[in-house]
């Protein structure tokens, strides 16, 4: 591990990204208001298709253990008894312990493990606000204030966080986490903080080649040698006991196609073989294309902040992704503080109204209780007009910013 200190988060940042202490402050208020309302929003709802989901895996994992889940997976049963849903567990094992763990705490506290999931995402909000105001103290980066405030006040945020239900916004704090210490803390720490946040979902390591590559030699191996090292760990016993269950379900679980972007036009104007052709083409494409913008952005000199990289990858990665949930919008939102005020408008704005639309329809109008999307079918009509404008402005989005980088402006 390198002896270097990890500096303060917030302290000096309204002289160093030109934010004034108002402007700070009302982040902070925004920040902390979302918080309230996304803990208020889970303690009177249900939630989606993916906190039965969840709730239904730890029964599963209770009666018959973590191989049955990852082999039968969950089902969904009416009130009645009635079998109506079915779905392949496909989380890594850190969420077989970390499931048990909630399981066991909303035992004792008798809250049901779906408010402590998405209290959970609220904290995971929380946290990578504040460290967005960390990674961007000493950036040479322009900040829109507008920009920042609204991730803090995300509508995308409070309704994924505070109604949805799964752990996406987890992963990304420990995302953004990993970048503020790859840019300030032990190399050793950086990589084993990647490797917690691969451990809640895979997603991050298509961030990996980038952060690897933003370091030196030496500090480079330590990292990599971190985040392996804290992924097999973290994934004891079954990673050594069934490795072939943890690859196929894992590492070949493809997400719920032909809902979003190019799979939506090619099922909506395409054959159906065209689509699953498609489906199985995009998916080795998507990881080409991220493998080679993650070299591209090392060889560029000089080198765009961290920050910049992962926001471009993000980016890159819900505008061609062969699949789709719409909890995959909170993959965004830490990286809308590089966009200007009208694009951090427009990106919140659209993806805040297509969410709305979703849960809407899902949950048969509003307010919403449970929006199960295993008994509605919600993919139609207005809904497919919506979720396309949403997917243009972030593909728009996705142009602006390869452009900045590609002319390197800040």
């Amino acid at each position: 591990m390198s002896g270097m200190p990890i500096a303060p988060i917030v302290t000096p940042v309204s002289t160093s990204i030109g934010l004034s202490r108002k402007w700070l402050t009302a982040i902070l208020i925004a920040a902390a208001l979302s918080f309230a309302g996304k803990v208020v929003i889970a303690s009177r709802t249900y939630g989606s298709t993916d906190a039965l989901y969840w709730e239904a895996n730890l029964r599963e994992l209770r009666v018959a253990g973590p191989v049955a889940l990852y082999e039968k997976g969950t089902v969904l049963h009416h009130a009645g008894g009635a079998f109506y849903a079915h779905e392949v567990f496909n989380h890594p094992p850190l969420m077989v312990h970390l499931l048990s763990l909630g399981g066991w705490i909303s035992e004792k506290t008798r809250i049901p493990f779906r408010f402590w999931l998405r209290l959970t995402c609220a904290l995971a909000d929380l946290s990578s606000a504040i460290l967005l105001l960390g990674i961007l103290r000493d950036s040479s980066l322009p900040v829109s204030p507008v920009a920042l405030f609204l991730v803090a006040a995300s509508p995308i945020s409070l309704m994924v966080s505070g109604f949805h239900g799964n752990t996406d916004p987890i992963m990304m704090a420990l995302l953004v986490l990993t970048v503020y210490l790859t840019q300030r803390g032990p190399s050793s720490l950086a990589g084993a903080v990647l490797g917690l946040a691969a451990g809640i979902k895979i997603v991050p390591l298509l961030f990996a080649p980038a952060l690897a590559l933003s370091l030196p030699g030496k500090k480079r191996a330590v990292f990599v040698a971190g985040a392996i090292g804290m992924f097999f760990v973290e994934s004891l016993p079954l990673v050594i006991e069934h490795p072939g269950l943890i690859w196929s379900h894992v590492f070949g679980y493809s997400p719920q196609t032909g809902v979003w972007g190019i799979p939506r036009l090619v099922t909506a104007f395409g054959t159906e073989a065209q689509a699953r052709a498609f489906a199985y083409v995009a998916r080795g494409g998507l990881l080409l294309v991220l493998g080679a913008v993650s070299i591209w952005l090392h060889a560029r000199r000089p080198h765009k902040p961290l920050v910049m990289q992962c926001g471009l990858l993000a980016l890159l990665l819900l505008s061609l992704a062969p699949g789709f949930g719409v909890q995959y919008l909170a993959w965004l939102v830490p990286w809308a503080c590089l966009l200007s005020w009208k694009q951090a408008v427009a990106f919140h704005g659209s993806g805040g109204l297509f969410l709305a639309w979703f849960y809407t329809r899902a949950a048969h109008g509003f307010p919403w209780y449970l929006a199960n999307t295993a008994t509605t079918q919600v993919w139609y009509g207005s809904l497919f007009f919506v979720g396309l404008l949403c997917w243009l402005v972030i593909s728009c989005l996705t142009i602006s910013l390869f452009r900045r980088v590609a002319k390197n402006e800040s």
